[in-house]
């Protein structure tokens, strides 16, 4: 059986990958919500954004993928607690780091959220991105 706050994650998660406005995503956020992305292929230095800087980084978002999908592992729940592992895959509307627009970004995410009274209060990602283009990919000799 689907926890309230399990289903409210997926809930989120389906809501982003489908690139609701913005005003729908706050809709899943407490007022005081913190996101942590830990250091990563994208961001070397890692981001810990407050509604100001979510707001913006999901738009910014929004004008660089064509579309998004979140296929979620597993989840499980400890209390507030909500624990997702997920392989996320963005298709590019724009060209980023040597992948044409079109091109498909992959990550494979541990998700940590936090929620107070049904609304997620804190995120941490942990995003592990393979390699982008064929060249990377292509067998070492």
């Amino acid at each position: 059986m689907t926890s309230s706050n399990i289903a409210r994650a997926l809930q989120y998660l389906e809501a982003v990958g489908a690139g609701e406005s913005i005003d729908k995503i706050f809709e899943f956020y407490a007022d005081d919500v913190v996101i942590q992305e830990f250091p990563n292929r994208i961001a070397p230095q890692g981001h810990k954004r407050r509604p100001a800087d979510i707001r913006s980084a999901y738009e910014q978002g929004r004008k660089i993928m064509q579309s998004q999908t979140y296929a979620v592992q597993r989840a499980v729940e400890s209390g507030d607690e909500v624990a997702v592992e997920l392989e996320w895959t963005g298709v590019l509307a724009v060209p980023v780091m040597g992948l044409p627009a079109g091109g498909e970004m992959k990550a494979f995410v541990a998700m940590f959220l936090t929620f107070r009274e049904g609304k997620i209060v804190s995120q941490r990602n942990y995003d592990c991105y393979p390699p982008f283009d064929s060249e990377e990919q292509a067998p070492k000799r």
